[in-house]
C-alpha cells in the first residue's frame, strides 16, 4: 500500500479490510507492504527503492501475487509485475472477484461484468491512444488496421451499451413492481451498513419474531454474501412496513460498482427510514460505520433519517452504546424495541377519529387496513360505527365518514 498524507488516520482501516477482502476471495495474506508519500509515482505507483524492497519480501515469504490496496491503472500492474514476477492486482479487481463469485441473478451477474468492463476501458483506451503517439523518433502507423487494445476496447463498449441496455429493462420492470408496492402505501425501510455487519441475519430474526420464518433470505458469515435487494412485508401491533435488505458497503466503494449496481441501490434511496446495522463486536466499527455513511452520502441517500442499530450483541466483544438498540439475531433479544422503534419513526404522527362507513361502503376498510389501525365500535342502522387510528395523511379518505362531536 501506498499510504498518502491525507490516508494516514485511515491506513490501519484500509489495510485490515484489503487483508478481509483477500480472505473472502480465498487468498491467504502473507506478509504486508506500506510507503509512506505525498504521491503514487505516475509508473509504477511504488517508488523505485520500495518496489526492490517489494520483490525481495515476495522472494522471502514465497508470495504468487501482490494485493494493493491503491487503485492501479493496467499498465502500473504489468509494470509492477514485469518487476516482481507475480501476479499483480488492486482492490477494485478483488472486489469484483468477491462480487463474481457471489452473484446468483441474472441481474447480479450483468452488474458485475458491466462493472468490469467499466472499469477496464479507460486503461485499454490509454493503452490504444500510446500505441498512436511517436515510437524511436518516428510516428508508426498500422495503416487500415486496428490494434489489438482498440478492437478489444470496441468490443467492450458494444458489450456495456447491451448490458446498459438489458439493466435498464430489468429497472423498468422492478419500479413496475415498486409502483405496485407504492399503492398499498405503505411505509418503507432499508437495512443497511457495512458489509457482513448481519443486515441479511437482522432480517431473518425480524421475520422469526413475527412467525414468517419460511421468507427468510440468504445470510451467511461472509463479506457480500447480499448482492440483490429482497423485500419483505413487515407487522408490529397493527403496523406494516416494507422492508428491505440491500447490498453491503466497503469504503470507497467503487464507482464502477456504485454505477453499475444503482438499480440495487435505489432501495436505500427510497426508502422513508434506513435502519444502519453495525456490527457491535468489531473493534474497526466506528471507521466502519463512518465509511458505510460515506457510502449514503456518494448514493445520495444521506438525507432519509437514520437509525442505528447494534447487532451481535452475543459476539464475544460486543460493546453496547447507550442510546442505540441492540440486538441478538440468534436469541432475538432486542428484536421487539428495535421493531417498535421503526414503527414510532415511520409512523410518527397518529391521531384518531370516529367514523361510521355505510355498509356499502365498507370496502373502505379492507382497503386501507395495512395502513390504519381499524377498530370496529359498533355496527349500527346506517353502518359500521369505527374507531380510525394512523398518520394524518393516511386518514384522508375517512374524513368524509367523520362522526363529529
Amino acid at each position: 500500500m501506498v499510504c498518502l498524507k491525507n490516508e494516514k488516520d485511515t491506513q490501519k482501516v484500509r489495510m485490515m479490510e484489503c487483508a478481509a477482502l483477500c480472505e473472502a476471495c480465498e487468498i491467504e495474506p502473507v506478509s504486508e507492504l506500506v510507503q509512506f508519500s505525498r504521491s503514487l509515482d505516475p509508473k509504477t505507483v511504488l517508488r523505485s527503492g520500495k518496489l526492490q524492497e517489494l520483490a525481495s519480501l515476495i522472494a522471502a515469504v514465497h508470495a504468487d501475487m501482490v494485493v494493493f490496496v491503491n487503485n492501479l491503472s493496467i499498465a502500473a500492474m504489468n509494470r509492477i509485475q514485469a518487476e516482481t514476477g507475480v501476479q499483480v492486482i488492486d482492490r477494485t479487481t478483488l472486489i469484483l472477484d468477491i462480487f463474481s463469485k457471489r452473484a446468483q441473478s441474472k441481474q447480479a451477474k450483468m452488474q458485475v461484468e458491466l462493472a468490469r468492463l467499466r472499469y477496464a476501458l479507460p486503461s485499454l483506451s490509454l493503452e490504444n491512444e500510446s500505441e498512436a503517439h511517436f515510437r524511436g523518433g518516428q510516428y508508426r502507423s498500422r495503416g487500415a488496421g486496428e490494434s489489438r487494445s482498440a478492437e478489444i476496447a470496441r468490443t467492450y463498449r458494444r458489450r456495456i451499451a447491451a448490458l446498459t441496455k438489458s439493466l435498464a429493462e430489468i429497472r423498468r420492470e422492478n419500479e413496475t413492481a415498486e409502483r405496485r408496492r407504492g399503492k398499498s402505501g405503505l411505509a418503507r425501510c432499508a437495512l443497511v451498513g457495512y458489509t457482513n455487519a448481519g443486515k441479511s441475519s437482522l432480517m431473518n430474526a425480524m421475520l422469526r419474531y413475527e412467525n414468517k420464518e419460511e421468507r427468510s433470505v440468504f445470510a451467511k458469515d461472509m463479506l457480500f454474501a447480499t448482492l440483490d435487494s429482497s423485500v419483505r412485508n413487515m407487522e408490529y401491533q397493527g403496523r406494516q412496513f416494507l422492508l428491505y435488505d440491500t447490498v453491503g458497503f466497503v469504503s470507497d466503494l467503487p464507482t464502477t460498482l456504485v454505477e453499475a449496481f444503482q438499480s440495487t441501490l435505489e432501495a436505500a434511496c427510497s426508502a422513508d427510514l434506513l435502519v444502519h446495522v453495525i456490527d457491535g463486536s468489531d473493534p474497526l466499527r466506528n471507521e466502519k460505520t463512518e465509511a458505510a455513511e460515506a457510502t449514503l452520502r456518494q448514493i445520495h441517500a444521506d438525507g432519509i433519517p437514520i437509525l442505528r442499530v447494534y447487532a451481535k450483541m452475543d459476539a464475544p466483544g460486543f460493546v453496547k452504546e447507550d442510546g442505540v438498540c441492540s440486538v441478538s439475531s440468534l436469541s432475538l433479544e432486542g428484536i421487539e424495541p428495535l421493531l417498535k422503534e421503526i414503527t414510532s419513526r415511520l409512523y410518527p404522527d397518529e391521531k384518531s377519529i370516529v367514523v361510521c362507513i355505510p355498509y356499502e361502503k365498507s370496502g373502505i376498510l379492507h382497503m386501507y387496513q395495512s395502513v390504519v389501525d381499524v377498530m370496529i365500535l359498533e355496527e349500527t342502522e346506517t353502518g359500521y360505527l369505527a374507531r380510525i387510528t394512523g398518520q394524518k395523511t393516511r386518514l384522508k379518505p375517512f374524513l368524509l365518514y367523520e362522526v363529529k362531536k
